[in-house]
């Protein structure tokens, strides 16, 4: 145990490597804006004949020569394009609903499972009584059948 404290503080100890983002990283997280949908890197148009995708390209590729990291590129391109840019919106005001709907919506639709399946449990559990009493006459009449059918076993 005393061994695996040391590894994790010796890892803890090294300095962080940036890496250089590449066009491929940054072309994966945001949208290419001609109107298909998609990433910029998934964009299934020719670059002849996407003017937004080549665009977008040679500022991705004019801020990686310049030495910028990958959250100051997205920065420019959402200074440039906007919020609508990022695949991925940020976790902060009106589009934190983007991430917090779906739990609540999960949550709140586990809720009603449960409180349905309790409810069928329930019925089912509950005594059926019944609505219908029996009328003594015919009580009467199904004895008296089954006697004359012993009797006639006999």
């Amino acid at each position: 145990m005393l061994l695996g404290l040391v590894a994790c503080l010796q890892a803890a100890a090294l300095p962080i490597v940036q890496t250089t983002p590449t066009l491929e990283e940054v072309g994966n997280q945001v949208y290419c804006l001609c109107g298909c949908v998609t990433t910029l890197n998934r964009c299934p148009h020719l670059p002849s004949e996407c003017a937004s995708r080549a665009q977008m390209q040679d500022l991705i590729l004019k801020d990686i020569d310049q030495g910028k990291s990958d959250a100051a590129i997205l920065r420019d391109l959402t200074d440039r394009y906007g919020v609508r840019v990022l695949a991925s919106p940020p976790a902060q005001g009106f589009d934190l609903t983007v991430w917090v709907l779906p739990g609540i919506g999960l949550i709140i639709g586990l809720v009603i499972v449960v409180l349905i399946v309790r409810r069928w449990w329930r019925k089912s559990k509950a005594p059926q009584s019944s609505s219908a009493a029996l009328d003594p006459k015919i009580m009467a009449e199904v004895e008296e059948e089954m006697n004359r059918m012993e009797s006639w076993k006999d």
